[in-house]
């Protein structure tokens, strides 16, 4: 018999398996460059008063002004040792993992998440953590890869969630603001406090979020900061690459609209946006349609932050940031990941009121999401078919099955009372 909070088998396991997965790849990305050489170039660039545009390598510097301040810390690490600075990333972003399962459990379930199995827990081992971190793995892995800072941007939105869903509301609006600063894809959440009529967590994030915008000035100074600020809103205007690897809908729509790409070819490896307006047109028509759809799926219940509904929305909100967003490397659908943990227990667990047969249907979501997203790679069908088939936007499509997915949910919750409740396993 197993006394209470020992580490059963199941438990030494997965622990075993996690942390040769960590060191395997701590070992082997601690030398490698990834994203996070222009992080350091960046911040040295702050450091020895250069311009972070003008120059910094081509290409290498598409952040807003406070990113290249953020980096100065990495860049003081970097003169010291780059495999310090490395190091220090890792931990970094190790630690937003730990945090990520943490925060996403506790959305979900509003149980904590422990190594043993305990009551009112939910324990490591279960499938209730090990199927989502199946179902997210290659993207997790990818940003440890890339050593980018995604992983420290979604940890803060979750983070943001969970502050407001324990009544810290400006503390989460704030964090959201900064967030977003920072990096502007949790821009989207504005609009959805707005719709959740959480003004003080609204006002909490535009205040925040412009104040850390302007920040910078007080390190570049006002003039040389609204040249920085001109040259990033005029970049971010258009002319974004849309070769395979951005797996966003703009990017899908552009492929395929402008330039004909389905099967790939060396021919598509530096496609760049074509700024037709005929794709503009189709993507905020699709946004329009899925902004129509979470609209109907979410007008009933969920409206206190303690609610059900919270997490199934603030999935929601992600889904549409990674997929609607100009530029989403297959990396950043790590976004997916509370979706992920939202529709495993659609489908495996309860509490959102589903019969068997919805369960199903659920389950059947997440598995032809994870064949798109995941099996789709070129270790399991090849490179010259994963080539093609990320040129198809097989993970764009994943992520779609997952968003369509929880709106499916989120409208059911809501019809049947769910989505006002306190969750419970």
């Amino acid at each position: 018999m197993t006394r209470p909070g020992a580490w059963d088998r199941p438990t030494r396991i997965v622990v075993a398996i996690l942390v040769a997965v960590l060191l395997a790849s701590a070992v082997r990305n601690i030398r490698e460059d990834g994203d996070f050489r222009g992080y350091m170039e960046v911040g040295e660039l702050v450091l020895r008063g250069a311009d972070i545009y003008a120059e910094s390598r081509p290409d290498v510097n598409t952040w807003p002004p406070l990113y290249a301040v953020v980096c100065i810390p990495f860049a003081l690490l970097g003169r010291a040792s780059v495999y310090l600075a490395r190091a220090v990333w890792l931990g970094l972003n190790f630690a937003c993992i730990v945090a990520l399962f943490r925060l996403a459990t506790y959305l979900v379930y509003r149980r904590p998440l422990v190594l043993a199995a305990a009551p009112g827990a939910v324990a490591l081992a279960s499938g209730a953590v090990l199927g989502p971190l199946v179902l997210s793995a290659r993207f997790l892995l990818g940003n440890l890869d890339r050593l980018q800072i995604n992983l420290v941007i979604l940890a803060a939105c979750l983070l943001a969630i969970a502050w407001i869903v324990r009544g810290r509301v400006l503390a989460g609006g704030a964090l959201i603001g900064f967030a977003a600063a920072v990096k502007v894809l949790p821009v989207f959440f504005l609009p959805y406090f707005a719709w959740k009529r959480w003004w003080r967590a609204l006002g909490a994030a535009l205040a925040t979020g412009a104040l850390a915008s302007l920040a910078p000035a007080l390190v570049f100074g006002w003039e040389r900061f609204a040249a920085y600020a001109r040259h990033w809103l005029a970049f971010s205007a258009g002319g974004w690459p849309v070769r395979k690897g951005n797996q966003s809908v703009y990017a899908m729509v552009d492929r395929l609209y402008t330039h004909d790409a389905i099967v790939w070819s060396a021919a598509h490896k530096r496609l760049t946006a074509s700024d037709d307006p005929v794709v503009a047109a189709i993507v905020y028509g699709l946004l329009a349609a899925v902004v129509v759809l979470f609209l109907r799926a979410t007008r009933r219940g969920g409206r206190a932050p303690a609610s059900t509904g919270v997490a199934m929305e603030a999935a929601l909100v992600l889904c549409v940031t990674v997929l609607f967003a100009p530029l989403a490397w297959k990396h950043y659908f790590v976004f997916l990941l509370l979706g992920q943990f939202v529709l495993w227990r659609a489908a495996f667990g309860s509490g959102y009121g589903l019969d068997e047969a919805e369960r199903r249907r659920v389950a059947w979501a997440l598995g032809v999401s994870y064949v798109l997203t995941t099996l789709t790679v070129r270790g399991v069908v090849g490179k010259t078919l994963a080539q093609t088939l990320e040129t198809m936007s097989a993970v764009t499509l994943g992520g779609l099955v997952v968003l369509g997915a929880l709106l499916w949910v989120r409208a059911r919750a809501g019809a049947r009372g769910v989505a006002d409740t306190v969750p419970g396993v």
